[in-house]
């Protein structure tokens, strides 16, 4: 599979999945407004591809913010908190189109039979998976 641009399409699609009003990542770009200012779809789709064609990843943006979250009143214990890590929205952007299109292709290829497809989309799931295993074993 040769790699193709990403294209203003491609931006708009990935953009439509994620919450609007998502804890802010290091870049501090509220899904909100790329959602909204369509007519940035194009310049964010040539950004990403700059950074993916790019010699180097910049480091912030591969760095998150990570926040503690207390699971119950009881906040003296440090095992009673579980770490949330909030990336960047260039991040997810990337990797939401990438995703896109590794499943794209291995839906039209039927790289996976349909026995190895718990984690694909439009299934119901490993767990489901499992259920219907267990019966015939």
């Amino acid at each position: 599979m040769e790699w193709s641009q990403i294209r203003e399409k491609e931006v708009a699609e990935a953009l439509r999945s994620p919450l609007s009003w998502k804890a802010l990542g290091g870049d501090q770009i509220p899904n909100f407004w790329l959602k909204q200012l369509t007519a940035t779809h194009k310049h964010i789709a040539e950004i990403l591809n700059k950074l993916i064609e790019g010699d180097f990843i910049p480091e912030w943006l591969t760095a998150g913010v990570t926040y503690l979250i207390p699971k119950n009143d009881y906040t003296g214990n440090p095992k009673n908190y579980r770490p949330v890590t909030c990336l960047p929205m260039t991040y997810k952007l990337i990797t939401s189109i990438i995703s896109r299109r590794m499943q794209k292709y291995m839906d039209n290829e039927n790289v996976l039979p349909k026995e190895r497809k718990g984690c694909s989309r439009g299934t119901k799931g490993c767990k489901a998976q499992l259920l219907i295993s267990k019966p015939i074993l």
